[in-house]
């Protein structure tokens, strides 16, 4: 009889023990942007938002709050506002390194708890279809002459993986990066919207951000920071190594959660963007948008950042943009 009883608490124990482990959203979940509506970022977010509530995936309503600021520090703060609550998640983008590296906002990317890499694109130069730039070449000759006669916006902030392109392609072509007149928009819809105006001459930003305007003829892609073409609606449109500059640069997306999650959480979290990522939908779009598909899980992003710390530190100090 003893045993039986005993048997029957240490049973009664395990079931207790395993439900602990298991966790599920109780109330609605908010996907935080940190820019303003409009650019790659909060299309990122839109997407998830959507795939998640269309499949029923998390049971909960899913809603989208842009917070933008600060290059992603306004977000990051917000964030963290709510540790431990895994029912708040934010897209990240490399801005979250540079913030970091250029002591711009009081979260560092060590604060947080990386939930997934998607998908990462390379960035464009380009301008409206009127300009009298009609090729990267002419982009070039203009900044030789007078690298601040060309008023260009790199959402988000200065450090950004934007400005880090426009610098990248200054430098190879023997300008100094500091000199540039870099413009700073809340986010790559802000400068569609600046650029088709004329308030800008020129805009560095992901291929996303533009491509329903080049479509329409009304923004012209000028090169692009790829290592080679990417098809599609940028399919004529030469990288920067093919026109004599190397230039390559890449801004990737991914997902955050606040301080303090718990292994349960991010294992819902994990299994979640694991199977959005392989849905028809996330494909296509993937493809749509010409977008590198890179799913990395909780663990491994984790790494993946500390690499982005290494690797963003070393290039912001080679372009003089580091503080």
């Amino acid at each position: 009889m003893i045993r039986t009883v005993l048997l029957t608490v240490l049973s009664f124990g395990f079931v207790i023990a395993a439900q602990a482990q298991v966790w599920r959203p109780e109330r609605p979940v908010e996907i935080i942007v940190p820019t303003t509506p409009g650019g790659g970022i909060d299309r990122t977010a839109r997407l998830l938002q959507k795939i998640i509530q269309e499949n029923a995936l998390a049971g909960v309503p899913v809603s989208v709050n842009n917070k933008p600021g600060g290059g992603g520090a306004v977000s990051l703060v917000y964030l963290n506002q709510h540790a431990g609550d895994a029912h708040f998640v934010a897209i990240n983008s490399p801005n979250l390194i540079a913030n970091d590296l250029n002591a711009r906002g009081a979260v560092k990317y060590r604060d947080i708890t990386p939930l997934a890499n998607l998908f990462s694109e390379y960035t464009v130069v380009a301008v409206r279809s009127e300009s009298p730039l009609k090729t990267g070449q002419d982009f070039i000759d203009r900044l030789r002459k007078d690298p601040q006669s060309l008023a260009v916006s790199t959402p988000t902030t200065l450090g950004s993986v934007n400005h880090l392109s426009f610098a990248l392609v200054a430098k190879a072509a023997g300008i100094d990066p500091r000199k540039l007149k870099a413009v700073v928009l809340g986010s790559g819809g802000d400068a569609v919207t600046a650029l088709l105006g004329g308030h800008i001459d020129a805009h560095t930003g992901t291929p996303s951000s533009v491509v329903r305007m080049v479509q329409a003829d009304k923004i012209r892609a000028l090169a692009i920071l790829a290592p080679k073409r990417i098809g599609g609606p940028y399919a004529n449109t030469p990288t920067w190594t093919e026109l004599g500059y190397k230039a390559v640069m890449d801004t990737w997306r991914g997902v955050i959660g606040p301080k303090g999650m718990t292994p349960a959480q991010i294992a819902w979290w994990d299994d979640l963007l694991g199977r959005v990522v392989r849905t028809d939908e996330w494909t296509q779009e993937v493809a749509q948008y010409g977008w590198e598909a890179e799913y990395l899980n909780s663990a491994e992003s984790r790494k993946f950042l500390e690499r982005q710390h290494e690797e963003l530190k070393v290039l912001l100090g080679e372009l003089g943009l580091a503080k």
